[in-house]
């Protein structure tokens, strides 16, 4: 804690299923930087977490608090509504990452891991049509969390929020196909580090496209609390950093690479969410001064068909 605050000296904030995993694996390798025990803590995102307080946030990091550099990597915080000014109030980040990817891919992605988890039964074309109605009719962070796809795909709004919340900070922009050997060099520079070996970043995997291998699993560690036996009694059994350790185990044992028809799935996407993300990419292209003309083409050539 300094002067009040937790010490942050960067945060990577998203997007979600933007290489966000990639980067954090490799970062968490650098013996500069430390991290959070818990990847992904929400701790500005999400109620439940808020609620257990700051020091419990500090006290993540342990001993590593004392490194070079503290950071977090939590692809929530940029689309979280109170994220930014949570951050703001109660840290001293003063660094952004923030990681595009084509909005669709990002979109089937979230689609594909929602599915995986059990949260999802519709197809990809009624999930997006169907997005707002159910994010509207259930105020709860579950189905902001896991039927958002277009919405958190809408990047302008969400990076001018930060922007208005931490006008003197620094922001670096990447896209998540740069996210590289070079955009990884990248992020160290603008953190204020060396990098670490290619050969050792190279080493780095990251997340892909999965279904489960059983449902029965995946039910058992996705299921909402109170609905599964299992989950309560490992729950009450097991102290946190191990149980969730464990179920991170247990996800990544069930997962098989998922079967993907880029052009089949994305013919049922609706030309209303085509449409804005065709607005939303030229003002997001400004923003950040990425080129993302080969994005608005393509969208641009889904919407004329």
């Amino acid at each position: 804690m300094t002067d009040g605050k937790i010490r942050l000296d960067f945060v990577v904030v998203g997007a979600q299923k933007a290489g966000t995993t990639t980067l954090h694996n490799m970062l968490a390798a650098h013996s500069d930087i430390a991290l959070p025990a818990l990847k992904e803590t929400h701790f500005f995102s999400h109620h439940d977490r808020a609620l257990r307080g700051p020091h419990w946030y500090a006290d993540q990091f342990g001993i590593r608090e004392s490194a070079a550099i503290v950071g977090e990597i939590d692809p929530e915080y940029l689309f979280a509504p109170q994220a930014a000014t949570a951050i703001e109030t109660m840290t001293t980040a003063a660094k952004f990452v923030i990681i595009l990817r084509h909005p669709l891919d990002r979109a089937y992605s979230h689609f594909q891991m929602s599915q995986r988890r059990g949260y999802e039964t519709c197809k990809f074309g009624v999930a997006l049509a169907k997005e707002a109605e159910r994010i509207a009719g259930n105020q709860s962070e579950f189905a902001r969390d896991h039927w958002s796809y277009t919405a958190r795909g809408l990047y302008c709004g969400q990076i001018q929020r930060f922007r208005a919340a931490f006008p003197d900070a620094d922001f670096l922009f990447l896209r998540s196909d740069a996210l590289s050997q070079s955009g990884y060099e990248q992020v160290c520079a603008f953190v204020g580090t060396q990098p670490i070996s290619q050969s050792s970043a190279a080493k780095i995997r990251s997340n892909r496209a999965s279904v489960p291998r059983s449902r029965m699993v995946s039910n058992m560690l996705y299921a909402p609390e109170g609905k599964s036996h299992l989950r309560s009694f490992v729950t009450r059994a097991i102290p946190q950093h191990i149980k969730t350790s464990l179920f991170l185990w247990l996800d990544r044992q069930n997962q098989k690479t998922a079967q993907f028809d880029r052009e089949a799935a994305y013919a049922e996407v609706p030309k209303t969410v085509l449409a804005s993300f065709a607005d939303d990419l030229p003002r997001t292209e400004i923003l950040t001064g990425l080129d993302l003309a080969d994005w608005r083409k393509d969208i641009q050539s889904r919407l004329h068909k």
